[in-house]
């Protein structure tokens, strides 16, 4: 089988978003499985890695960088059919569709296209932040495009439990659950630690607290946490350096704030873009995700898989994943509940721990590429 994945980002294997490592997830897993896939994005590098063909389709018509602002302004906020239509009749002509037996899309922006194929649409986008994006009024013509384009030939799939429930009490119509998987890949590298303190230019006489998540404000809210560090005894704080890498360009403008308040309160505060998210975590010795909504949580499963201890905010996403894990740490959203938690885990070794095998099946990058198989199998009847 032929396989097309449309990617609304630029993927490459230094991507920081989620839905970006998703991408490059399951095009090598339905490559593994005997199909032939190639993943389109709306800009990037093209490239060919692993027998997968990634091709920037320079939806833009040159290679400028792809984010929601620029998707906007290109075709509206998405609260009218009309845009829609219009990205997806772009896309078509764009991409020759006619070779493909599957298509599988990684936006609900892309509703509207590829109607002719076999569609399975993975929803990386939650209520909260497609609202943020685009506006309420675009979430209810979304919701009504989800309605309107559900038939035998289109499937939706979320990577959690919480949202498949939420969106089909919202649409009326069938969501799938297929969790996300962690390549054993990912994690199993052989890192020279000194290496990567030398090559980054990190304190190695302090241990190390990372936030990985996008520096984004509203949905990832890392201030929270800096907040709440400020809060942490001054004996105790000055035993860590913070280090923030989530340095995609379009949110570099917010370092700014952070790093003047790391200033004013004295955290030791590194900024930085890794070359690869391995690298991050492999000197990390404590993660904190504060985010305030995950469609899924990538670094959550991440940090967990590495065994680092872990710091997360109770969204339903994030509880899906530390259920049954080892090394997680809860806090309720709040202020007060994240420093509480950080006195409590900053008194600990901080040690990284295996996690439990039946925790490690459910995230398994084979039975993961299985489960979209089987679902593409039911498709094709």
């Amino acid at each position: 089988m032929k396989v097309a994945i449309i990617s609304p980002w630029t993927i490459s294997d230094i991507a920081v978003g989620g839905t970006e490592r998703f991408v490059i997830d399951i095009a090598e897993a339905l490559n593994n499985l005997g199909n032939e896939v190639d993943v389109y994005m709306l800009s990037g590098k093209s490239y060919k890695k692993d027998g997968i063909n990634y091709i920037n389709i320079r939806i833009l018509g040159n290679d400028e960088y792809v984010e929601e602002e620029k998707l906007k302004s290109m075709f509206g906020n998405f609260a009218e059919d009309e845009c829609y239509t219009k990205i997806a009749n772009i896309l078509e002509k764009l991409i020759d569709i006619s070779k493909y037996d599957l298509v599988q899309l990684n936006s609900q922006i892309f509703l509207k296209a590829f109607k002719c194929k076999k569609r399975i649409f993975t929803i990386h986008t939650n209520p909260f932040e497609f609202e943020m994006n685009f506006g309420e009024e675009s979430f209810k013509c979304m919701l009504r495009n989800m309605q309107h384009e559900f038939n035998e030939n289109t499937y939706y799939v979320t990577p959690s439990e919480y949202y498949a429930e939420l969106y089909e009490n919202l649409t009326k119509i069938n969501i799938n659950f297929i969790p996300h998987a962690i390549k054993n890949d990912r994690i199993n590298k052989k890192i020279n630690i000194e290496e990567i303190f030398n090559k980054y230019l990190i304190n190695r006489e302090l241990k190390h607290i990372l936030l990985p998540s996008r520096i984004e404000p509203i949905q990832k809210q890392p201030m929270i946490f800096m907040n709440a560090f400020a809060k942490i005894n001054e004996e105790k704080r000055n035993k860590f350096q913070v280090i923030c890498t989530g340095l995609d360009e379009q949110y570099r403008k917010y370092t700014f704030d952070i790093q003047k308040f790391c200033k004013e309160k004295d955290i030791n505060l590194k900024i930085l873009r890794f070359d690869y998210m391995y690298e991050a975590y492999s000197i990390a010795d404590l993660v904190i995700l504060p985010s305030k909504s995950e469609s899924f949580g990538y670094s959550a499963l991440e940090s967990l898989s590495f065994g680092i201890p872990t710091i997360l905010n109770s969204i339903p996403t994030y509880l899906e994943i530390v259920k049954g894990s080892n090394n997680s740490y809860i806090f309720d959203g709040s202020e007060k509940s994240l420093v509480f938690e950080l006195n409590k885990v900053l008194d600990l070794k901080l040690e990284k721990k295996e996690q439990p095998k039946e925790w490690k099946r459910r995230y398994d990058f084979n039975e993961f590429g299985k489960r979209y198989l089987e679902l593409i199998k039911y498709l094709r009847k």
